[in-house]
């Protein structure tokens, strides 16, 4: 009887332990938070002079951090999920349709080389502007964690547009927009 009850007792605070262990994760948890944000920087290309299959790159840093909710949270962000990235032709100017090209690539926002990129092919400016389309970048889950690894790590990427612009001069703006999910410790 004895032996029964310290082997239920040992049983009980096995169990107990476990139990305990397990809610402290849940309370970890419980205590964060998630929410949603639209990150976007526009790309300004300005190509005044006359010329066919004119080679075209630029890089913008897109700050994270100059969304508010965001810049609260930085120094408890736990992680980003970037669900998906799109890009606009948000301005045009041109006497003719000019077609675009080339990649759109992501990279550490203190290099100065991409590491994730996405190409884009025969992307009419005029046209894709005039109707407001919106292109969303395919790129495999891999590369997409690498986003959000440089996102948690530096709360910024850096973007590269470049390519071959088939006609010039024109003037276009490139609308780049990462939507995302935030998860953080509370403040």
């Amino acid at each position: 009887m004895k032996i029964l009850t310290l082997r239920s007792l040992s049983l009980a605070l096995l169990f107990l332990t476990a139990t305990l262990f397990t809610s402290c994760n849940l309370f970890d948890k419980a205590d964060d938070v998630t929410f949603n944000r639209t990150l976007d920087q526009n790309i300004a290309v300005s190509e005044t002079s006359s010329g066919k299959d004119v080679p075209y790159e630029q890089e913008i840093v897109l700050d994270a951090t100059t969304d508010s909710e965001i810049e609260r949270y930085k120094d408890k962000i736990k992680g980003f999920e970037v669900k998906k990235i799109n890009y606009t032709i948000s301005s045009y100017t041109g006497d003719f349709s000019t077609i675009f090209n080339g990649i759109l690539a992501f990279g550490d926002e203190a290099g100065s080389t991409s590491n994730v990129s996405a190409t884009i092919t025969n992307l009419d400016l005029k046209a894709a502007y005039t109707a407001g389309t919106v292109f969303e970048l395919t790129i495999p889950a891999s590369d997409v964690a690498k986003v959000e690894s440089m996102l948690k790590d530096k709360k910024a990427v850096k973007v590269y547009l470049t390519g071959t612009l088939s006609q010039t001069p024109v003037s276009f703006v490139m609308s780049v927009t990462l939507d995302v999910a935030i998860q953080a410790n509370t403040l």
